[in-house]
């Protein structure tokens, strides 16, 4: 089971920054948005230490292998209040992660809260997904062993599926997560945004999908800590796709109502075998 503190931690070694990827985070390989969060927190490594993410923005190259990763950070702008960070995360000589960070010690400006928490129950009152399935259910494997989530409405794997529209709202947590710098605070949206949007694109689907869709990209725009909340709601849609792209946006909130983060991606269809 992994732990997202210590398996993002970037290592100093001079001017040389590298992270190494750990198994438990394999979905398809290394999970795309655990990866991101690699670069997320290298960036972090380079950036003023007053500084917080604003906005990320990740283009998956190729897969990663779960080994040491050598992450590349260049300062593109180094602004009085705001700063751009190109980071490339690199094995073997191969780019497979480019990413662009935006990071702000900026305060002050407006205050506007237009958005509104969807009226959902409590995570507190909810059963987790291992309470609904019970003691003798089979063992989680890989990555999902690191995510606990309480779905909403729970419905047994071996039931029909019914029909439903492409959405998705689930509290998640993560397993032995403790609290950080900004920094690493962000991952949290970052995986969860990037990992769920493919579950809820096949949420609408009459039948199990035949294919796949890795992801080409992932963006996330920060707006508030998520701090010491445990507990994550997930609002995402996947209402778009076609000629060859599946679309998908979210937007992550802690169950006193505060929006963490709001983000999208585009995946490509890809049959199987």
């Amino acid at each position: 089971m992994g732990k997202l503190q210590i398996d993002t931690a970037i290592h100093r070694d001079g001017e040389r920054l590298t992270c190494v990827l750990h198994k438990d985070w394999n979905i398809w390989g290394p999970n795309g948005g655990y990866v991101a969060s690699v670069a997320l927190r290298a960036a972090g490594a380079v950036a003023p230490s007053d500084h917080r993410p604003a906005t990320i923005s990740v283009q998956y190259i190729s897969v990663a292998e779960f080994d040491e990763v050598e992450c590349r950070v260049t300062p593109i702008k180094k602004g009085r209040n705001a700063w751009l960070l190109n980071v490339a995360l690199v094995q073997k000589d191969r780019t497979f992660l480019q990413a662009q960070v935006w990071t702000t010690n900026k305060a002050d400006g407006p205050q506007t809260r237009e958005a509104a928490m969807p009226e959902v129950a409590h995570p507190g009152g909810l059963k987790t997904l291992a309470e609904h399935l019970g003691p003798d259910a089979d063992q989680i494997n890989g990555f999902w062993r690191n995510i606990d989530f309480k779905p909403l409405v729970f419905v047994p794997w071996d039931q029909p599926r019914p029909p439903a529209p492409a959405t998705l709202q689930e509290w998640y947590s993560f397993v032995g997560y403790e609290p950080g710098d900004a920094f690493l605070d962000a991952c949290r949206p970052l995986i969860l945004i990037d990992t769920l949007l493919w579950p809820t694109h096949h949420r609408g689907l009459a039948e199990r999908p035949n294919y796949i869709a890795p992801s080409l990209d992932v963006t996330l725009w920060f707006h508030n800590a998520a701090g010491a909340a445990e507990w994550l709601l997930v609002d995402a849609q996947s209402d778009q796709s076609g000629d060859g792209l599946v679309h998908g946006r979210a937007r992550v909130w802690t169950p006193d109502g505060v929006l963490v983060a709001s983000g999208g991606s585009n995946m490509l269809h890809v049959a199987r075998g």
